[in-house]
């Protein structure tokens, strides 16, 4: 195929509107880079090692079954059809959207909760978001295949469905996942949506080269605002002052509102101006620009952290390490309060590293190191009896308190004194358990569970539990302190005590083959509450417990609610679910439409404590997710949920 002179002239002009700007230097000419060789429909891509790109099975008997399905010629794989988790790795089907309405999927994807504190949620939406599979077909009536674009729209379901799951990992800051995602799909497959997205996961993995070689590539064709600001970091980074300079002139020329981004740029060049008053979140580029300044934390987070609630942005501020107050040139304030400034600087950025974890955007490592860096001796910790939920620099020094014992008996008082705070609050005041479990797991599975600390086997199995089900050596070391209460329960009371308080959560994590539940072990879990609690405050958490264990399907008897029946017949006490939702979800679930389900199910359980969702609400999702055949996932959210109720 020939090109017109029209076009060449336009091709021509777009290149020496790209080389006024200064953007000629700074990385590989879009003409050196080798042309990309044509897509084959017939071939799949190679995949590295790990990932998994499993296409749907479409068998003859397959197509007889369901009379929903079309008979005709099949398209050739979509990109919505690539993936990272596969079954056996706690993936879905690739039938996930199988009778599924593409138009309600648009609606439900973009609802997923981006900042749940249940590690089990955040699992469940990130197995959904990585699980390879066929979109939804639009219009299965009219026989329209799943990559025909869909009428006024240039992109295909599949092309719509690759966008979809990206662009939420990457509002989860799940941009790991976004970077491996995207390299599986074919360069002449991506969108500019996609283009945009592979160039910001380059820029978070410092892989600025490709970042700044996609934004040439993309500026060769048109000066694109979004792609010009890129190159004008890609001058930056290899040091071309000059064209830096003229390309930050024609963005100010044109009136570009992106006030983080001069700022950052600011503040890479060496200058110390103030965070913008509209700062709430930092894009991947604003990141990579701030990395590059030094190393140094460019911005007070006390002044800043009530206004963040992207994941990413927590976890990026958290991350980066701290001014430093003595290298401010020109600052003459008072030794006194230049400590108070820096105390308060550190205390924030915990309580920042602590929203990060339970966003699942920093490792627990990191906030290991944040705690065990702090000073805790100006001004001195108070005993450790005393720290309570809320105090900042007392968790701190309870962390560094526990990692100097060398005795494990010792270190076991500490932890307990932690984990007693924390679960006591539930996260009210302080930091929930499954921040915490995760902060102190290498600890508690470094701890052999051994009869002489049979007494702390409840704070140790409730701990490694809340790290979540990702981390397999908390859960099994977990299991091994459920056994040990269990086992000497036979012989000592108060093993007895420690096993009955523990036995609704292990009931939730162990599936049963009684045919009902034991009588004997549920009065002895009442009986384990203490002795000053309210009998309301029984019948609620009864109550909570049997629909708990009903909701994952344990055997539970109507006699088992005797102590519950003459409580209320209503409670007004938490939200419960939007018609839309509850019914939305019950009816996908019935139908066996996994993906569908688990959308639903995400939305209803959102980013909320449990403790703010009716029980009745949380029951139905938790049921609903083992009518769909994700069991495994019903119980990690039971078990989670209980746990964050203080179970």
């Amino acid at each position: 195929m020939t090109v017109s002179n029209s076009r060449r002239a336009a091709r021509r002009l777009a290149a020496a509107f790209a080389l006024t700007l200064g953007f000629g230097g700074t990385c590989l000419a879009a003409a050196e880079l080798p042309p990309a060789a044509p897509a084959d429909p017939s071939v799949v891509p190679a995949q590295p090692a790990g990932p998994v790109s499993i296409l749907p099975a479409t068998s003859d008997s397959a197509v007889r079954e369901d009379p929903g399905i079309a008979v005709g010629d099949l398209a050739a794989p979509g990109v919505g059809s690539i993936g990272l988790v596969d079954v056996a790795a706690g993936g879905f089907s690739p039938q996930l959207w199988r009778g599924t309405d593409l138009e309600l999927l648009k609606q439900l994807l973009p609802q997923l909760p981006r900042r749940s504190a249940l590690p089990a949620v955040r699992q469940l939406a990130r197995n959904l978001l990585l699980s390879p599979g066929a979109p939804p077909i639009a219009a299965p009536a009219s026989g329209a295949r799943e990559d025909q674009p869909a009428e006024n729209t240039a992109l295909t379901a599949s092309q719509w469905l690759i966008e979809a799951r990206a662009s939420t990992l990457a509002g989860f800051g799940d941009w790991t996942e976004v970077q491996a995602l995207l390299e599986l799909v074919p360069e002449d497959q991506l969108t500019e949506t996609l283009r945009r997205l592979r160039a910001e996961s380059n820029l978070v993995a410092n892989r600025v080269s490709d970042a700044c070689s996609r934004a040439q590539t993309a500026l060769s064709t048109a000066p694109d605002v979004y792609w010009q600001k890129i190159q004008v970091f890609c001058q930056l980074d290899a040091g071309q002052g000059s064209a830096a300079n003229l390309g930050l002139a024609l963005l100010r020329e044109q009136k570009v509102e992106d006030p983080v981004f001069f700022w950052a740029v600011d503040v890479s060049s060496g200058a110390q101006g103030g965070v913008p008053a509209s700062f709430t979140r930092l894009e991947p580029l604003h990141y990579a620009i701030l990395r590059k300044a030094e190393g140094r934390l460019p911005v007070n987070i006390a002044d800043v952290q009530d206004n963040i609630v992207d994941p990413a942005t927590l976890g990026w501020l958290a991350a980066l390490p701290m001014p430093d107050d003595a290298a401010v040139k020109g600052d003459r304030t008072p030794p006194a309060q230049r400590a108070a400034r820096r105390r308060a600087q550190e205390e924030a950025r915990i309580l920042l590293a602590e929203r990060a974890v339970r966003a699942g955007t920093l490792p627990a490592a990191a906030l290991r190191d944040i705690y065990a860096s702090l000073n805790t001796k100006d001004p001195a910790p108070p005993p450790l009896t005393q720290i309570t939920a809320e105090d900042v620099r007392g968790r701190a020094f309870l962390y560094q308190s526990a990692a100097a014992q060398t005795v494990p008996t010792a270190r076991a008082e500490v932890l307990a004194r932690a984990l007693e705070l924390v679960r006591a609050d539930r996260g009210q005041k302080g930091p929930p358990l499954s921040v915490m479990g995760a902060v102190y797991a290498d600890m508690l599975t470094a701890m052999e569970p051994t009869s002489d600390l049979v007494w702390f086997a409840g704070h140790a199995a409730r701990a490694l539990l809340a790290a979540g089900p990702a981390d397999k050596r908390a859960r099994e070391r977990a299991e091994a302190w459920l056994d040990l209460a269990r086992s000497m329960g036979r012989t000592s009371r108060e093993a007895g005590q420690i096993a009955a308080g523990l036995w609704p959560v292990e009931a939730m994590l162990r599936e049963s083959a009684a045919s009902r539940l034991p009588p004997q072990a549920l009065r002895s879990w009442m009986g384990s509450l203490p002795p000053e609690t309210p009998a309301e405050v029984i019948a609620l958490r009864q109550g909570t417990v049997l629909s708990l264990l009903m909701a994952v399907g344990e055997p539970v008897q109507a006699t088992d609610w005797l102590g519950v029946v003459p409580g209320p017949a209503r409670i007004d006490s938490a939200g419960v679910l939007a018609p839309h939702i509850w019914n939305g979800m019950a009816l996908a679930a019935k139908a066996g439409r996994s993906g569908e389900t688990a959308a639903f199910a995400l939305v209803a359980v959102g980013e909320d404590s449990p403790s703010q969702m009716a029980l009745p609400s949380l029951q139905q999702v938790i049921e609903s997710l083992r009518a769909a055949g994700r069991d495994e996932d019903a119980r990690a959210l039971a078990v989670e949920a209980a746990l964050a109720l203080g179970f």
